[in-house]
């Protein structure tokens, strides 16, 4: 395709649709919208018209109708930066000035409300308390046994 578009590739309804994308500014949003349908709809038009004529075996060198697509692409492309760049709004710089900002927001939040309920010394607590056993005698029980049969044997004649 050559640098300066073709003034034959496209009809008047279409040079108008584009010459209309070259000035963006002055466009309200339905305009935008409305502009950006139809040129989506004759995009889809001469793509289809494309994809027939290969099918039916006409796939000559058909620069006319590519280069349309290709000039209808580009208005589309240019009418679609221009929506986002309005939705994205005047107070945003860029995706660099939004991730700052949200990291603003991230560490005031994370300032408001710490997640760490916990003691302030991490060696503060001892862990789970011990179960008791239940199973064997209470300390000393035993011992105080044994010394029953010591103390018969050690008292009374030998």
């Amino acid at each position: 395709m050559s640098k300066t578009p073709n003034p034959r590739a496209l009809d008047r309804d279409e040079a108008d649709m584009v010459e209309q994308t070259k000035a963006l500014a002055e466009r309200s949003p339905a305009e935008l919208r409305d502009l950006i349908g139809r040129l989506r709809a004759r995009r889809d038009r001469v793509q289809r018209q494309i994809r027939g004529r290969v099918r039916a075996g006409e796939s000559g060198p058909d620069a006319g109708a590519r280069e349309k697509k290709a000039l209808l692409t580009q208005a589309i492309a240019r009418v679609a930066d221009e929506m986002d760049r309005r939705k994205s709004g005047p107070k945003s710089g860029g995706a660099a000035a939004t991730a700052t900002e949200n990291l603003r927001e991230a560490v005031r939040r994370k300032a408001e409300s710490p997640t760490w309920t916990g003691p302030d010394d991490r060696t503060a607590d001892l862990g789970p308390s011990e179960t008791p056993n239940t199973k064997i005698a209470p300390s000393g029980a035993l011992h105080a046994e044994g010394m029953r049969a010591a103390i018969s044997r050690s008292t009374g004649a030998r």
